[in-house]
C-alpha cells in the first residue's frame, strides 16, 4: 500500500501543464472532426448526382419564390404559378445562350478572328514571332473540351447530366409549390438538430434563404454594372463586338473573382486585335477600375455589411471550393461562406456559444474517524468534569 501511495505521489508530481492537456483535448477533438468530414465526404459522392440537383434546385427555388409569391397574390395558383417562373427563367437562360453564340460565331466568326488576332498582337509585342494564333485558339479549345469531358465524366455521361437537370428542375418545382411547408419543416429540424428552440431556427432559416437572395441580387446589380462600364468603354474606344463583351461580363460576373479575369482577358484580347496594344491597355485600364474601385464603392449597396466579404476571402474560398467541387464550388462558395459568418453570429446573439459559469467548488469537510470522535468527547468531558458515556 505505501509503495503504491510512493508511485501515485510521483505520478502527481509529474503532473502535465493545464495548457498542454487542453492541447491536447483540442488536437483530438480536430481529428475526430477531420474523420467525420471525410466520412460525410465519401458519402456526399456516392449521392453526388442526386446532391448537387437537390442543392442548386434549394438555392435557385429560395430565389425565385418571392416571384412565385407573387404570383399567388395575383390570383394565380401555385401549383401554375410554379412551371410559369420556371419557364421564364428558362427563357431567359436561352435567350441570353443565344445572342452570346451567335455573337460569337455569327458574322464569319468575326469575334474568333479578332481572339485569333489579338494572340498574334501579343506574341509580336512580346518578342516571339513563332506563336501563332490560330493554333493557341485550338489549343485553348482542346484544353475546353478536356474540361467539359472530364466533368462529364465526373458526373459519369452526359446522361446523367440530362437525368440531373430533370431531376433539379422537378425538385425545383415541387420546393416552389409546396415552400412553406418545406421551410416550417426544415426549421423545426435544424432547431432540434443544434438545439435552440423553434423561432430561432425559423430565424436562421430566414437568414440563410435571405442572405442567398441578397448575394443574387448583389451579383446581378455588381454584373450589370460591370458589362455596362466595360461595354461602353469598349464601344467609345471603337473596339467591336461591344455587346458580346458586355454580355460575357455580366455572365461571368456570377462567378466570383475568376469571372473577372475570364471577362477580362476576354475584352483584352478582342481589343488588342482590332485596334492595337493602346487600346488594349485602355481596356485593360477599365476593366481593372471596374473590377477594383467602382466594385468595392458598389458591394455595400449591393450586398450590404452583413454579406460582404473581403476580396482576400473570396478569393480564397472560391479557390478552395474550386479544387474541392469544381464548377460548384467556384459558384456556391463566397455566398455559402458569407452565409455561415452570419449564422454563426446569430447563433452567438442567442447565446448559444457562450459557457455557463463554473460554480464554485465545494469546500471540503473533514470527517473524523471514530477513534477521534472518541478522544475529542472525552477531552470535552476532561474539561467540564463528566464522563463520555459508551456506545
Amino acid at each position: 500500500m505505501n509503495a503504491r501511495r510512493e508511485r501515485g505521489a510521483k505520478a502527481a508530481g509529474l503532473r502535465l501543464p493545464d495548457w498542454f492537456l487542453t492541447l491536447g483535448q483540442g488536437a483530438w477533438y480536430l481529428v475526430g472532426m477531420a474523420i467525420l468530414a471525410s466520412i460525410a465526404f465519401f458519402l456526399f459522392a456516392l449521392i453526388s448526382d442526386l446532391l448537387i440537383p437537390l442543392i442548386f434546385a434549394t438555392i435557385l427555388a429560395a430565389i425565385f419564390v418571392p416571384l412565385v409569391d407573387r404570383l399567388e397574390r395575383l390570383r394565380l395558383p401555385r401549383w401554375l404559378g410554379s412551371p410559369v417562373v420556371v419557364v421564364l427563367a428558362i427563357g431567359v437562360l436561352a435567350l441570353v445562350a443565344w445572342m452570346v453564340v451567335s455573337q460569337l460565331l455569327g458574322r464569319d466568326r468575326e469575334v474568333l478572328t479578332q481572339v485569333i488576332a489579338g494572340f498574334d498582337e501579343a506574341g509580336s509585342i512580346a518578342g516571339v514571332p513563332e506563336l501563332d494564333g490560330e493554333q493557341a485558339v485550338q489549343t485553348a479549345g482542346k484544353v475546353v473540351l478536356t474540361l467539359i469531358e472530364g466533368v462529364l465524366t465526373g458526373l459519369g455521361s452526359a446522361t446523367v447530366l440530362i437525368v440531373g437537370i430533370v431531376t433539379g428542375l422537378f425538385i425545383l418545382l415541387f420546393l416552389m409549390k409546396d415552400w412553406r411547408l418545406a421551410f416550417d419543416g426544415t426549421s423545426y429540424r435544424i432547431a432540434r438538430m443544434v438545439g435552440v428552440p423553434i423561432s430561432v431556427g425559423r430565424q436562421i432559416l430566414s437568414d440563410a434563404v435571405d442572405s442567398f437572395r441578397s448575394y443574387a441580387w448583389g451579383l446581378t446589380i455588381i454584373g450589370l454594372m460591370n458589362a455596362a462600364v466595360v461595354g461602353l468603354g469598349a464601344l467609345l474606344l471603337g473596339v467591336p463586338l461591344a455587346l458580346p463583351i458586355a454580355i460575357v461580363t455580366l455572365v461571368t460576373s456570377y462567378v466570383p473573382f475568376f469571372g473577372a479575369f475570364i471577362s477580362g482577358a476576354f475584352a483584352v484580347l478582342i481589343a488588342l486585335g482590332a485596334e492595337g496594344p493602346a487600346t488594349a491597355l485602355a481596356i485593360l485600364a477599365i476593366v481593372l477600375i471596374t473590377n477594383n474601385t467602382l466594385q468595392n464603392l458598389l458591394e455595400p449597396v449591393a450586398f450590404g455589411k452583413t454579406l460582404r466579404l473581403h476580396p482576400l476571402v473570396v478569393m480564397l474560398v472560391t479557390t478552395a471550393g474550386t479544387l474541392l467541387f469544381g464548377v460548384l464550388g467556384a459558384t456556391l462558395a463566397a455566398p455559402a461562406t458569407a452565409v455561415t459568418l452570419r449564422t454563426l453570429h446569430l447563433l452567438a446573439e442567442t447565446g448559444l456559444f457562450s459557457t455557463a459559469p463554473t460554480p464554485p467548488a465545494a469546500e471540503a469537510i473533514d470527517v473524523p474517524s471514530p477513534q477521534e470522535a472518541r478522544d475529542s468527547l472525552g477531552s470535552l468531558g476532561a474539561e467540564h468534569g463528566t464522563r463520555p458515556e459508551r456506545a
